[in-house]
């Protein structure tokens, strides 16, 4: 065998010797992987609804601020009950989760979400029912989707104290030329069809009130 073939076959052993050790042993790469795969496992936009409450706060009021002052559009409060399946019970210890699109209709974002917020965008919150039930949500109108086909919205979904989870029909607004017959008739999930009627309170906010018994348990979906 020729000097020049065995310095050939010398570089190529070493070359893919290289090659495996690339990034540490295959072990610790298969670890990295898999670590990799569970902490992104909610950055997805049909990842389950569970990631919906994977970064909320520990300490949760029943007051969801959504939009601060700073940000543009019109201010509103939705004043809010949830109900236990008799329709009539209040349901305390239920937590919230709304998100929406912003005053141009985008999920507009800041670049700090993760998981699934990196879908929803930035204007989104929780919150958890008081002893009566009762929330309140501060917020500003979102815009329809720039496409403009389907009413303006915020998506909700709910988690119950025994761990139930599911979407709730959006918030839309009673004066939105795109909430009809056909609208309604396509709405599956738990409670009311989430309809609201805004009026000025005394300071000139809008205000709007929706009372939702939790009466129906249906696969989680998401309009």
């Amino acid at each position: 065998m020729s000097k020049l073939t065995i310095l050939f076959l010398t570089a190529a052993l070493f070359t893919v010797e290289s090659c495996g050790q690339t990034g540490g042993s295959p072990q610790n790469a298969s670890r990295q992987s898999t670590a990799s795969a569970q902490a992104d496992s909610c950055d997805d936009p049909d990842a389950p609804i569970g990631c919906c409450f994977v970064n909320m706060p520990e300490r949760l009021t029943h007051i969801m601020a959504i939009a601060d002052s700073a940000e543009k559009g019109t201010r509103i409060i939705i004043r809010g009950q949830l109900l236990k399946a008799d329709g009539k019970t209040p349901y305390p210890g239920v937590i919230l989760y709304a998100y929406q699109t912003d005053n141009n209709g985008y999920y507009s974002k800041n670049g700090r979400e993760t998981g699934i917020q990196r879908w929803h965008g930035r204007l989104h919150g929780w919150c958890r029912t008081g002893a009566d039930g009762e929330y309140e949500i501060h917020t500003i109108r979102p815009a329809r989707y720039p496409s403009n086909t389907i009413p303006a919205h915020i998506h909700a979904a709910v988690k119950e104290p025994g761990g139930d989870m599911y979407y709730l029909n959006d918030y839309v607004f009673a004066d939105d030329e795109l909430i009809n017959e056909r609208y309604l008739s396509r709405l599956r999930n738990p409670g009311d069809n989430g309809v609201i009627t805004l009026q000025p309170n005394a300071e000139g906010i809008l205000e709007g009130q929706r009372i939702t018994p939790l009466v129906q348990k249906t696969p989680a979906r998401r309009y």
